[in-house]
C-alpha cells in the first residue's frame, strides 16, 4: 500500500517536458532585443523552468519594456507549447493510475489559469479531471505553501506526513520544505539542488514509481 495519501506534482520539467520549448522561444527573444553577435546559452535557458517568468524576462532583458517582451514571450510560447512540448514517459500512465485508484492527487504550477487550461488538451491530461492550483489562485507563488497547503484542504488531508510533493527544481524542493512536506526529485532535472537537500522519494521512471502505488 502506499506510503502517502495525497500526490502533489509539478507540471513543467516534472510531467512535463517544456525544455524545448523554452529554448525555442528565448531563441526568438533574444534575437529580437539582444545585438546580432549576442552568444546564447542553451544550458542557462533550461534553468529558467521554475521561477516566475516576468522576473527571468526583466534579468536578461533589462534595458527593454519589460510589458513588450512579455507579451512576445506569451505570444511565442503559447505558439511553440504544443509543437516543442510532451509528457515525459509514463506520466500520463502515472496520472490515470492514481485517478483510476482514486488516490488524491494534484498539480501545481506558476501558469496562470488561462494558460495551463489551454495547454493541457494536447496531453490529455485534461480528460482525467485531476486538481489543480494554478499561479493566480494560490494565495503566493512556489515556493510559497500555499497550493499545497490549497490541495490538502481540498482534499481533507491534515497531515503532513500523507503528502508528497513532485518536482524536479529548487524552486520544488523549497516549495515542499516551506510547506513541511515530504520532496520527490525526478532523476531527469538539469536543474541543480542544494547538496544538503533531503530527498524522500527519487524517481528514475515513472513506470517503476506507479509499481509503488
Amino acid at each position: 500500500m502506499t506510503k502517502y495519501k495525497l500526490y502533489l506534482f509539478d507540471l513543467d520539467g516534472t510531467l512535463l517536458d517544456s525544455d524545448p520549448m523554452l529554448v525555442e522561444t528565448f531563441h526568438y527573444l533574444y534575437k529580437k532585443f539582444k545585438p546580432a553577435d549576442y552568444v546564447i546559452d542553451e544550458e542557462k535557458i533550461k534553468t529558467f523552468s521554475g521561477p516566475q517568468i516576468k522576473d527571468t524576462l526583466a534579468k536578461e532583458f533589462p534595458e527593454a519594456d519589460q510589458e513588450i517582451v512579455f507579451q512576445e514571450w506569451r505570444r511565442e510560447s503559447r505558439k511553440n507549447y504544443p509543437n516543442f512540448t510532451k509528457l515525459f514517459p509514463g506520466a500520463y500512465a502515472l496520472l490515470s493510475t492514481l485517478v483510476e485508484k482514486k488516490i488524491p492527487t494534484a498539480i501545481i504550477t506558476n501558469k496562470h489559469r488561462f494558460a495551463y487550461d489551454e495547454a493541457m488538451p494536447a496531453f490529455g491530461i485534461d480528460k482525467l479531471n485531476i486538481y489543480s492550483v494554478c499561479a493566480d489562485e494560490a494565495g503566493g507563488l512556489k515556493p510559497a505553501p500555499d497550493g499545497i497547503f490549497q490541495c490538502m484542504k481540498h482534499f481533507g488531508i491534515t497531515n503532513k506526513k500523507d503528502v508528497l510533493y513532485i518536482g524536479d527544481s529548487v524552486f520544488d524542493y523549497n516549495t515542499s520544505k516551506n510547506a513541511g512536506v515530504d520532496f520527490g526529485l525526478v532523476s531527469w532535472t538539469p536543474r541543480e539542488l542544494p547538496k544538503n537537500a533531503e530527498i524522500s522519494v527519487k524517481i528514475d521512471t515513472f513506470e517503476e514509481f506507479a509499481r509503488t502505488l
